[in-house]
């Protein structure tokens, strides 16, 4: 491989790692965000709503696709106006961003990191 391509293949390789953090920038204290659906989507690398809030419009980090797909999650279940709450762990540089295990929807929920119990 050419010094270019390697340079080439950091590059895409560092974009990816940075679209797709792990847990280390969220509180260790698990909290709620409760609030009405504006946008949503359950695409790679993660699914993210998009909750208005009194305090503003949060993310709503989900789970990768393959984790939603066995919550039961789906598209139809969070369409825009719906009232949900999520379950997890804030941001804690103070970004309105919650990094979601488990979504409630009117009467049912859905365990999106069943391992984090």
């Amino acid at each position: 491989m050419s010094i270019m391509g390697a340079a080439a293949a950091l590059v895409l390789a560092g974009g990816g790692a940075q679209a797709h953090h792990g847990w280390a920038i969220y509180s260790d204290q698990e909290s709620q965000v409760s609030g009405v659906v504006e946008t949503a989507s359950l695409g790679q690398p993660h699914g993210l709503i998009r909750v208005r809030t009194p305090q503003g419009v949060w993310a709503v980090m989900l789970a990768p696709p393959a984790a939603i797909e066995r919550s039961g999650l789906t598209l139809a279940a969070i369409p825009k106006g719906a009232q949900v709450t999520a379950r997890g762990h804030q941001r804690t540089d103070g970004t309105l961003e919650i990094k979601t295990e488990r979504l409630m929807v009117g009467s049912r929920t859905f365990d999106l990191y069943p391992a984090r119990d």
